[in-house]
């Protein structure tokens, strides 16, 4: 299975206006705005997720990452398509939904450097770093300099996935929609541990 490779970091962002307006000020970068609803499957390994993009199309993508540091690594496989609602309805019947993540993204992209500028319902405000490497001793060198550029504070850095931080903060969203069985992670777990037929459990 072929996969692209990440090193990347989210954290949260006092003033993303302040950042933003660093960022156009570079005009290398190419910029661009989207919404995105994100929902996330429960499944067997990794993460599995469709990102709806302002309504007219999707990503379906796979992705496996380690939560062990805030700065990580991640291997991914992501496929395009338009005609997501049948593939949505197809994945729900198949694995459950584990959270819907709604965000509005700003996208700045130079070379294989991605800098995503985050607004996301019940969250807040956040910034991601993406390098896609093939020598992660370079990724770790651009990676410096950008968290420098930016005066990121590694204090703010972020392990966890904006799914996993709704499921913690309870504003997840089931199959059975916002009930009180599902507030947290475990529950989740607990909920996918039933489904032996399919063998699937939260990661």
């Amino acid at each position: 299975m072929q996969s692209d490779k990440n090193y990347e970091i989210k954290c949260r962002v006092r003033d993303l206006s302040k950042i933003k307006k660093l960022l156009l000020s570079d005009k290398s970068f190419n910029y661009s705005e989207e919404s995105q609803k994100d929902i996330y499957f429960i499944v067997k390994e990794g993460r599995l997720k469709l990102r709806i993009i302002n309504s007219g199309g999707a990503n379906l993508i796979y992705y496996k990452r380690s939560d062990k540091r805030k700065i990580r690594t991640s291997e991914y496989i992501l496929s395009r398509t338009r005609d997501f609602r049948q593939l949505e309805n197809i994945l729900k019947s198949q694995f459950g939904t584990l959270a819907v993540v709604t965000k509005q993204r700003n996208i700045f992209i130079k070379d294989n450097v991605r800098i995503h500028l985050d607004k996301v319902k019940s969250l807040g405000e956040f910034l991601e770093i993406e390098i896609i490497y093939k020598d992660l001793r370079a990724a770790k060198k651009q990676m410096d300099f950008y968290i420098n550029l930016l005066g990121l504070n590694i204090d703010d850095f972020i392990k966890n996935s904006y799914s996993d931080m709704l499921i913690k903060k309870k504003y997840v969203r089931t199959e059975k929609g916002y009930g009180t069985s599902h507030n947290d992670e475990s529950a989740l777990c607990d909920e996918a541990e039933k489904r032996k037929n399919r063998n699937a459990y939260c990661v």
